[in-house]
C-alpha cells in the first residue's frame, strides 16, 4: 500500500514539474511577444506623430506664403 503511494507521488510529483516548466517556457515567450508588440507601437506612435508634426509644418509654411 505504502509502495503504490510513493509510486503515485513520484508520478504526480514528475507530471506536476513537466507542467510547471513548460508553462514558465509559454509564459516567457508569450512576454516577449508582449514585449515585441509593444516596442512596435511606440515606434507606429512615433512616426505618425513625427508625420503629424511635418504636416503642420508645411501647412503653417503655406499659411504663412499667403
Amino acid at each position: 500500500m505504502i509502495l503504490i503511494l510513493e509510486i503515485l507521488g513520484i508520478l504526480s510529483m514528475c507530471t506536476l514539474m513537466f507542467v510547471l516548466i513548460w508553462g514558465f517556457i509559454l509564459l516567457k515567450q508569450v512576454l516577449n511577444q508582449l514585449r515585441y508588440k509593444n516596442y512596435l507601437m511606440e515606434k507606429l506612435t512615433q512616426h505618425i506623430y513625427s508625420l503629424s508634426n511635418k504636416t503642420i509644418k508645411i501647412q503653417d509654411d503655406i499659411d504663412s506664403e499667403l
